[in-house]
């Protein structure tokens, strides 16, 4: 069994650490079936510190467990409601095996109740059971919690007095889902790589798709920037070239993380979009079963849509560490959406 940690300020370099061992009362031991590598993991990656990320899974000093979305199975436990085989939904480490502390067990899942998670976003601590209603499992696990950001993101943006969307890293899994649901409700121009201009316009979710070098040509009179590139040179050029007509920007995600972002800035203040806050906000506006009813048809609206998906599976340690490695990179084809197992 192993986890492999990945070391702080290199992020593609990865160790594999041992089994956590025996586990004690109140605790579970979950083998972990297959999970999603997606630009997200990176994202969880670069800010482990900053936004306690690291902090769900504890690693050695000098390295950090890179949280994943998958399925796990129950192999052993001494936690009150929960048996061997169950098998469930949630955020595991990068690895073959985790120790959860169930709590607040129910028909619904549980929540990992482990002291070193309290105070930590309930969205990341809950683990629902295994369920076909998402569909597929794979399909599950590169886009059950990114198609989630997706869906806040856009509740956001249909509440803003913009008539043009601009989402950099056109081609990441959570942009593509802004851009399907807003499109038809706001021009959605969408930024990438010259070598992932093609993908993004064949997916038919943007109006409009220009390479990085093209901002200058974005129209619209009333624009939002949603940056998930995190990429400091591309978020100065957006302000600077848009001037007035660039009404609001938010940062997302940081796909292009070895490139600083820039503090100082003309026009709108970049604001901070963080998922659980804005999901706690919208359960609190419409009640979990409304939440859970909009966000259920929204995605059952994209996954129609996901002709152009290829699932690529790997397995071992050593494939899963060579795909990270090319994930941190951003040497990963966009159409594909890698499931793997240690």
């Amino acid at each position: 069994m192993t986890t492999l940690a990945a070391r702080v300020g290199a992020l593609a370099e990865t160790t594999a650490l041992p089994d956590p061992g025996p586990i004690a009362d109140g605790e579970a031991r979950f083998l972990v079936e297959h999970f999603a590598l997606t630009a997200n993991n990176v994202t969880y990656a670069v800010h482990g510190e900053d936004f306690a990320y690291w902090r769900f899974f504890p690693a050695p000093e000098g390295h950090g467990i890179v949280p994943v979305w998958g399925f796990a199975r129950v192999s052993e436990s001494k936690a009150d409601g929960i048996s061997v085989g169950q098998r469930f939904f949630g955020y595991w480490p990068m690895g073959a095996v985790a120790v959860l502390t169930p709590v607040q067990v129910s028909a619904h899942g549980f929540t990992d109740g482990a002291a070193h998670r309290a105070g930590l976003p309930p969205f990341y601590n809950r683990y629902n059971p295994a369920s076909p209603a998402w569909g597929d499992e794979a399909l599950q696990c590169l886009f059950r919690p990114l198609y989630a950001t997706s869906f806040l993101i856009d509740c956001l943006a249909a509440t803003r007095p913009v008539d043009t969307l601009i989402l950099s890293s056109a081609s990441s899994k959570t942009a593509l889902g802004v851009a399907q649901a807003a499109k038809g409700r706001q021009r959605v121009v969408g930024l990438t790589s010259p070598g992932n201009r093609e993908f993004c316009e064949k997916t038919g979710y943007y109006d409009q798709v220009l390479s990085y070098d093209d901002i200058a040509q974005v129209v619209g009179e009333a624009v939002a920037f949603i940056d998930f590139s995190g990429h400091g040179g591309v978020r100065s050029d957006v302000h600077t070239l848009l001037g007035e007509r660039l009404k609001e920007s938010h940062i997302v995600g940081d796909t292009h993380w070895q490139s600083p972002n820039t503090n100082a800035l003309p026009g709108p203040v970049p604001q901070l979009f963080f998922a659980p806050t804005v999901a706690q906000d919208r359960v609190a506006e419409w009640g979990p079963a409304g939440f859970e009813q909009r966000l259920g048809e929204a995605w059952g609206r994209f996954a129609a849509t996901l002709g152009w998906l290829r699932v690529e599976r790997v397995t071992g340690d050593a494939a899963v560490a060579k795909v990270w490695a090319e994930l941190v990179a951003g040497r990963i084809d966009p159409a594909a959406g890698i499931i793997a197992s240690l």
